[in-house]
């Protein structure tokens, strides 16, 4: 009785021609002609243009009081870089604007600078910044998120941190 390839299951279905002797954390790459050959692959040979935020996480903190000038921090749970950071305010601001910069480690990051308006703020307002230095964390580590306390009122923001993990 003849089976066709395409019609086996389960024991009878084998691994792909050469995977004996090809190497470990190898793939097959089809050549177009019918064949190819085991290589390994690296980051720049995926066509990545369907592969939306692949290795970026989100996290956030909620700043209990920013017309208080105060430091407050939040840890980064995996090595890479701040490449956006989001403010939302829980209620309007008054008297002055909020400007509120970040660091690592004691070192300021480059253009991450952020500056609540105060006329016409209201919750639910969003500012943001894309830093362009100083914006590498390791795992563990902390963001410190520096109010200079320029507005009145006990207003909370909540700051949202995009990583580009490495």
């Amino acid at each position: 009785m003849t089976v066709n390839h395409k019609d086996m299951t389960g024991a009878s279905l084998h691994e792909p021609k050469g995977v004996a002797g090809a190497s470990q954390h190898t793939v097959y790459v089809a050549n177009g002609a019918g064949s190819g050959t085991w290589e390994k692959i690296d980051a720049d040979s995926i066509n990545t243009s369907s592969i939306k935020n692949n290795n970026f996480i989100t996290f956030t903190h909620t700043f209990t009081d920013i017309s208080t000038a105060a430091s407050e921090w939040v840890v980064c749970p995996l090595a890479g870089d701040i490449q956006k950071i989001w403010c939302v305010l829980h209620e309007a601001i008054t008297g002055a604007d909020c400007n509120f910069s970040f660091e690592i480690a004691g070192t300021a990051v480059t253009s991450g600078g952020i500056t609540i308006t105060q006329s016409g703020s209201a919750a639910g307002d969003i500012d943001s910044s894309t830093p362009s230095g100083a914006n590498t964390l390791t795992a563990g580590q902390a963001i410190e998120i520096i109010s200079d306390g320029g507005s009145t009122g006990t207003v909370k923001a909540t700051f949202t941190f995009e990583i580009d993990v490495t």
